[in-house]
């Protein structure tokens, strides 16, 4: 995993393997953020998007948990 940026406002992961869900990403996004120095946040909102075998993950504090998967973007990411 590579952390592309970590904040008290956003996480990006670059994971080199498949995300299995919610739960997978979630916890990902809180060991960034320890590893960042900040508190874990209770609730956040993930996007996932899988490309090449990997998926890129892009939180964000939230009210709740909401997570969208980018199927869409899955041609443009392959490169055709």
């Amino acid at each position: 995993m590579d952390i592309q940026t970590v904040g008290r406002d956003c996480v990006a992961l670059n994971v080199h393997s498949r995300v299995s869900g919610a739960r997978e990403a979630a916890s990902l996004v809180r060991a960034a953020l320890l590893l960042g120095g900040l508190e874990p946040w209770p609730r956040m909102e993930l996007e996932l998007f899988p490309s090449c075998g990997g998926t890129l993950i892009v939180a964000r504090p939230s009210e709740g948990l909401a997570v969208e998967v980018a199927d869409y973007a899955l041609p443009f990411l392959r490169g055709n």
